[in-house]
């Protein structure tokens, strides 16, 4: 009989023991956290959902927009795997639903970038087109530093080329809404210095001596021609009050002179109210008080106290007039357009009807976007700019009925032309000029003539927009999708498109058409494109300018961001 070792059999006892005991852990830490590999997925996912979080704030999402991922995250963190020392599966399950979820709200944060952007891009756009517009105004008017403001525009359109992120379009946004403040602001000071020059120009009919204010109106135009800050602009404002009221008080003489033209101005602006459709019995009232005043008014002291009254009876009324005078500009250039329009019919050969070469001036077109802009309107600058894009499309619409008249060929200079540059102080610029009656395109360098083309513009139902348009995007390439529904006549596939200048937000643009083959006079309206195309080629755009693809390129490369658009 083979001896036996002392102990041998304990010891095997507790080898098997502790196997047993490892085996047991084994299973215990699998059932309390699952497997290691998918625990390590869901902390990376977590990471990941971490950077994506913090990539968001650095580019300017707005922390709101991110604020119910970060609190659907912190509950998914906050949650613990459930115990289960027998079975390992429900555990599993719960690291894989963990990695899903912290998936899934990645793919909201990135869609969050991604609507943000957008957002906050068209919001740029938006500002910016205010910025030119206000530019535009002021050019017009052929006051101000308007170098120093369109240098900073230009800067702006560099920065808007350049921009990417939220942050990158907001500070665009910032500093375009700042601009164009200071611009309504220099309008406004300018309307007092005109008031303190008409002031000045009554006391010298009375036959006094106004050589002191003479050189102060001199000053305060110099100045005016100088400052940009909305701060020395409210500055300059309040000196020339200040120099307008010393002017009343130190010319006794004139107080006649001034009072009736003050009240002239009453009454014309009364008119005004009334033409416009709004009750002015309160202001009338007001006129009739003033009238008697100014009747009894014998000493300085009587005077002023009519002054004071008069010039807040006036300024109490300036809100609903400029109001009223927005309003009433849109159903008069609607009202104009259509008339002209209809005494002008263009008749289409292809489908035997007329139609309306005014279409782009009518609440089908512009009237549109001017109604759109005077619904955001809140302060009387607000709904002045308003009433001077109005008068600008007036004039537009002008220049439009004179170039219907000239036989001039698309390709030469046109006298309208000239004369819109001239309106819109464009003369210095680089100037894309459209014709809606020419159907045609001239570009202008200088005020000098350097390459023309035959377009297609918007058919009369999705008409382009007449106006002073400053680039807002610059596209090469890019892909068109339809706003409209599919089913809806006004749908369209998924379009390429080449070289793409973005006018107006809202999606105009002059962009190549290398689906038509005709351009030119009637393509606007229904015909037959010899390309075969009739789909796509046989009617006008929907509100874009549609240039021949080889000529599309050609002039998005001659072209930048700093190039004015005139559409007429």
């Amino acid at each position: 009989m083979p001896s036996i070792r002392p102990g041998y059999p304990s010891q095997r006892v507790a080898q098997g023991f502790l196997v047993v005991l490892m085996l047991g852990l084994v299973i215990l830490t699998s059932g309390c956290g699952g497997d290691a590999h998918l625990q390590q997925q869901a902390s990376q996912s977590k990471t990941q959902l971490d950077s994506l979080l913090a990539h968001a704030r650095s580019i300017g999402v707005p922390s709101s927009l991110l604020q119910p991922v970060v609190k659907q995250e912190q509950q998914l963190s906050s949650s613990g795997a459930p115990f289960s020392p027998f079975n390992d599966q429900p555990d599993n399950a719960y690291y894989q639903n963990l990695t899903k979820h912290y998936q899934q709200l990645s793919g909201q944060v990135q869609d969050i970038i991604t609507s943000s952007t957008t957002q906050f891009q068209l919001q740029a756009q938006h500002d910016m087109e205010n910025f030119g517009l206000a530019l535009s105004r002021q050019r017009a008017k052929g006051v101000g530093n308007i170098a120093a403001f369109q240098a900073q525009f230009n800067k702006d359109q560099t920065l808007m080329a350049l921009a990417r992120t939220p942050k990158d379009y907001a500070a665009v946004s910032q500093d375009a809404s700042k601009q164009t403040a200071a611009l309504d602001l220099l309008s406004a000071t300018y309307d007092q210095l005109a008031t303190f020059k008409s002031t000045v120009s009554q006391m010298q009919k009375a036959q006094l001596d106004v050589a002191a204010m003479q050189a102060q109106y001199k000053s305060d135009l110099q100045a005016l021609n100088t400052v940009t800050a909305s701060p020395d602009l409210q500055y300059l404002g309040t000196l020339i009050n200040a120099q307008y009221q010393e002017a009343v008080v130190n010319s006794y003489q004139a107080l006649p002179y001034v009072s009736a033209a003050k009240l002239n101005e009453f009454q014309t602006q009364v008119n005004l109210l009334k033409k416009y459709g709004m009750d002015a019995s309160t202001y009338q009232a007001r006129l009739k008080a003033d009238t008697a005043m100014m009747e009894k008014a014998k000493s300085l002291h009587d005077y002023l106290i009519f002054s004071q009254q008069i010039d807040s009876d006036i300024a109490s009324m300036h809100d609903e007039l400029v109001q009223g005078e927005a309003s009433y500009l849109i159903g008069a250039i609607d009202r104009q357009a259509r008339a002209w329009g209809a005494a002008h019919a263009y008749h289409d050969k292809f489908d035997g009807h007329n139609y309306d070469l005014a279409a782009g001036y009518t609440t089908d077109g512009i009237g549109y976007w001017i109604q759109r802009d005077l619904s955001w309107a809140y302060t009387p600058a607000d709904f002045q700019a308003v009433v001077d894009e109005e008068n600008n499309e007036l004039f537009s619409l002008q220049m439009l009925e004179q170039d219907y008249a000239d036989k001039t060929p698309y390709n030469q200079v046109h006298q309208t032309d000239l004369e819109l540059l001239q309106h819109y102080g464009l003369q210095h610029s680089q100037v894309l000029v459209i014709s809606f009656v020419e159907q045609a395109m001239r570009l202008y360098q200088n005020g000098k003539l350097v390459k023309s083309f035959l377009v297609t513009t918007g058919r009369v139902e999705l008409p382009s927009l007449p106006g002073d348009w400053t680039v807002q995007n610059r596209q090469s390439p890019t892909v068109f999708k339809a706003s409209e529904p599919k089913g809806s006549p006004y749908w369209y596939p998924d379009t390429p498109i080449n070289y793409a200048i973005l006018y107006h937000w809202g999606g105009y643009f002059v962009h190549d058409a290398w689906w038509r083959v005709n351009f030119g006079p009637g393509t606007q309206f229904p015909h037959y494109d010899v390309g075969g195309d009739e789909a796509f080629a046989g009617n006008g755009s929907h509100g874009c300018v549609n240039v021949q693809e080889q000529q599309a390129a050609w002039v998005y490369s001659h072209t930048d961001w700093n190039t004015q658009i005139v559409i007429y």
